[in-house]
């Protein structure tokens, strides 16, 4: 790979300011990466403190979960001669945001180094030892504090491959020890050194102890998916038999005060800066995808003979496009902002709610394209749009945009009140790629609640500085009425004195 680039989304495009059951077809697709926990932040925690390294000390086999970051030939033409130059152009594509990160599984064995795919664990790149001219840990040079580098040369191979690696988990200087341990007992020597590596690892404070014996829990079904559907009654607008509910909001929001107006905006801000967040993420990954599989094509139309060449597995997870339940989760995320800025089209500015759903229709263009045209977007019913972001949809969406809009379907055009009332829609949950969630709001009623103890407390205190001052008043009074008894009587004392003095 040389270092393959692709044009980022335009700067400020989604500008921010200061599995649940999806009602897809008949399908309820789970949330990407999500595990047996409910609850989307419990979901993110549990998928970052899975097991992220495994050592089998029989085989002298070890695997570490890394992020592929880039990969470049090492060439004098191309200014690229060291491991430190990799290290330059890719503080370079971090800069413009040009770096994609894809995580896989590096195991090392007595005689080679694999990069393996996390999910299906097949082979993408396969290193003799012999071909490995350079292991390099590069610690705490840029955002990307800890960097693996392994410059390879295969058989054939005119140019060597420097592959950069983000190594969370297990520190690179870790998986450095590891691998150059292999490349040195493969050489022969009285001593092998690769069981002490390993048990160095271990024993380091970056270990993750090795997966249990019996296999992880399955997902829940969406049936008996309790928590979730709670969370959906919480504050899903779009619940059944609720016909009238956009009514019963607006009656609700009139009779809330300032305060609990002004947190219901910066939580409606919340959540669509999180929804462009997600949007902008699944667009990058689609350039990168179509990317690597234009780079992937190439370089199968130039070589001769079908051995894989370097590079071309990792390439080849690249190319992969996202997957069908990724698709649906961008679109119901694009849903969800129009609703967003149906809310916030008078609350919003620089840019404004005109702004940004201009700017989002270019992505959900490419979006429809990627996915081969509307049919998997007319198969998405919820979320629901609400009648304020049809109406705003309608008045502010320019002539191409309201057209893309109409060839989605009823599913993107209909507000909930006119759907028939026993029509089902399935509960809808946003979930976000980092487990983030909406803050919940007081009700009317825990708001008068608040102001009804805080009034308590004000009264309270304003006796109790009445009845301090009250007893501080009197102990004035009495202090006073002492010193002038106190001094009447000291001068009665005087003058019986005096008067016995003349006697």
């Amino acid at each position: 790979m040389n270092g393959y680039e692709t044009p980022p989304l335009a700067s400020g495009i989604f500008g921010s300011y200061g599995s649940p059951t999806n009602g897809h077809g008949s399908l309820s697709p789970e949330p990407l990466h999500q595990k047996a926990k409910s609850g989307a932040k419990a979901l993110y925690e549990q998928r970052k403190h899975v097991t992220k390294t495994s050592i089998n000390s029989l085989t002298d086999t070890s695997q570490y979960q890394v992020e592929h970051l880039s990969s470049f030939i090492v060439d004098r033409k191309d200014g690229l001669l060291s491991v430190e130059d990799g290290v330059r152009r890719l503080r370079l594509l971090e800069a413009k945001g040009k770096v994609w990160t894809q995580e896989m599984i590096l195991q090392v064995e007595e005689r080679s180094v694999r990069l393996l795919d996390l999910d299906t664990q097949k082979d993408l790149e396969y290193f003799p030892v012999s071909s490995l001219l350079q292991v390099q840990a590069v610690m705490n040079s840029c955002s990307f504090d800890s960097l693996l580098a392994l410059v390879v040369r295969e058989t054939g191979q005119s140019k060597p491959d420097l592959h950069l690696f983000q190594c969370d988990h297990i520190k690179a200087n870790l998986i450095q020890a590891d691998i150059e341990s292999a490349v040195t007992d493969a050489k022969g020597g009285k001593e092998r050194r690769r069981p002490e590596a390993l048990r160095m690892i271990l024993k380091s404070d970056g270990v993750i102890p090795p997966p249990p014996a019996n296999p992880a829990p399955e997902p829940p079904s969406s049936t008996n998916q309790v928590d979730v559907k709670s969370r959906a009654a919480a504050w899903s607008a779009w619940t059944n038999e609720q016909q009238d509910c956009e009514k019963q909001r607006h009656i609700y929001e009139e009779d809330e005060g300032g305060d609990t107006s002004a947190a219901r905006v910066d939580r409606d801000v919340q959540i669509l800066n999180h929804i462009l967040d997600d949007v902008e993420f699944f667009v990058m990954k689609l350039q990168k995808s179509t990317e690597a599989f234009s780079e992937l094509s190439k370089r199968k139309k130039n070589k001769k003979g079908k051995k894989k060449g370097p590079g071309e597995g990792v390439l080849t997870l690249r190319s992969k496009p996202p997957s069908e339940e990724e698709f649906v989760d961008c679109l119901q995320k694009f849903k969800q902002a129009f609703n967003q800025l149906g809310k916030l089209r008078d609350q919003i500015q620089n840019p404004s709610a005109e702004d940004l759903l201009h700017f989002l229709f270019s992505p959900l263009r490419m979006v429809v394209q990627s996915a081969g045209g509307s049919d998997l977007p007319r198969s998405v019913l919820v979320p629901l749009l609400s009648r304020d972001a049809v109406d705003f949809l309608h008045s502010a969406g320019s002539p191409e945009e309201r057209h893309l809009w109409v060839t989605l379907g009823e599913g993107w055009t209909k507000s909930r009140l006119e759907w028939p009332k026993e029509h089902y829609f399935p509960p809808f949950v946003l979930t976000f790629r980092d487990g983030w969630e909406p803050p919940v709001l007081p009700t009317a009623n825990q708001q008068r609640e608040q102001e009804t103890l805080s009034q308590h407390q004000r009264e309270t205190l304003s006796h109790q500085r009445e009845t301090e001052m009250l007893s501080h008043q009197r102990e004035t009074e009495m202090l006073s009425h002492q010193r002038e008894t106190e001094m009447l009587s000291h001068q009665r004392e005087t003058l019986g004195h005096q008067r016995e003095t003349e006697m």
